[in-house]
């Protein structure tokens, strides 16, 4: 009796001990290591504004250019061209011509004339204002919009990703549901960067098996 109750305490102790080690405790540094090959939110930020044409430096490059753009002349340049012909001839009755039958006078006048004019003016009155410094800020509105959404889609699809990991879906359709989910948010980043997301991924999976 006491030799089947210690046998089944050590079956049931050995069960629990199966069972716990079966459920894995993941640490923060476990979850964030499995997405090490995936490009950092800053990275995707910066392919998206650069492929939108809307990073900070070309901004302010183009705010500089349309202040200045008033210290460029507007040059304006005309071409003129003329041809002339004159032919003068003058009889006589009182001149006596010769056996040639020249006239008194007989005149033939060709002529060309070329003439060119350039011309370069100022408006330095947009060096005090100037509207296409403020079509340039507008450029801001678009930076913002663009880091906003791409943010908000980068941690979207991280957020399934270690939900995925730390509750995985019990049945088969939630989760193929999730993984295109997760597909779907891929797409939508790369549609925003040029195809940067999905690019940097393969990449980075490639050098590991390399290694």
């Amino acid at each position: 009796m006491y030799r089947t109750l210690l046998t089944a305490l050590c079956a049931l102790l050995l069960l629990t001990s199966t069972v716990s080690a079966q459920e894995h405790k993941w640490t923060e540094r476990e979850i964030l290591a499995k997405f090490a090959h995936e490009p950092t939110v800053q990275q995707v930020q910066d392919k998206a504004i650069r492929y939108y044409q809307v990073h900070p430096d070309r901004i302010l490059s183009l705010r500089r250019n349309a202040q200045l753009k008033a210290l460029v002349p507007s040059i304006s340049g005309e071409f003129s061209n003329s041809i002339s012909n004159t032919y003068r001839r003058m009889d006589d009755g009182l001149y006596v011509q010769g056996l040639g039958g020249i006239a008194k006078e007989d005149e033939k006048i060709n002529g060309d004339r070329i003439g060119f004019r350039v011309q370069a003016s100022w408006a330095l009155d947009r060096l005090v204002f100037n509207a296409e410094v403020l079509d340039v800020q507008s450029l801001i509105g678009i930076l913002d919009g663009v880091v906003r959404e791409v943010t908000t889609v980068y941690y979207i699809r991280r957020r399934l990703q270690i939900d995925m990991i730390l509750r995985p879906p019990k049945s088969l359709a939630t989760k193929i549901s999730q993984r295109i989910r997760v597909e779907e948010l891929t797409g939508l980043l790369d549609a925003m960067t040029g195809g940067y997301m999905t690019k940097s991924i393969t990449k980075s999976k490639r050098r590991r098996r390399k290694k």
